[in-house]
């Protein structure tokens, strides 16, 4: 199993959370392109809290995270409103903390030169 998700993956989680595709079926043209041309802007918005250097190599860790993030902002293209700003803070805290790693609880060991 793949350490790494697609762009195309990421379009198809994006709509499956939207409700825009069904299981078997394929994703209309004009969905894709929405849902695709926001994925760009949201990985540059989050580079400073994770930095996804290839949008068809994100990692597992952080795609659900960041499907939901493009969730979002197309759900606010779909609907022709503005943009939920709570859930995206909400969101970008979780990958914060996604981020953030696990604690070692050990000692910093100073670095005098």
């Amino acid at each position: 199993m793949s350490d790494t998700k697609t762009a195309e993956q990421l379009v198809y989680e994006v709509a499956a959370i939207l409700g825009k595709v069904v299981a078997g079926e394929s994703l209309g043209q004009p969905e894709y392109e929405t849902i695709d041309g926001n994925i760009d802007p949201v990985l540059s918005e989050i580079e400073d809290i994770a930095y996804v250097g290839d949008r068809d190599e994100i990692p597992n860790k952080y795609f659900q995270t960041i499907a939901r993030l493009v969730a979002i902002h197309s759900a606010a293209k779909f609907s022709n409103a503005p943009v939920d700003q709570k859930s995206i803070t909400d969101q970008e805290s979780r990958l914060r903390f996604l981020v953030s790693g696990e604690p070692s609880y050990q000692p910093a060991q100073g670095n005098y030169f």
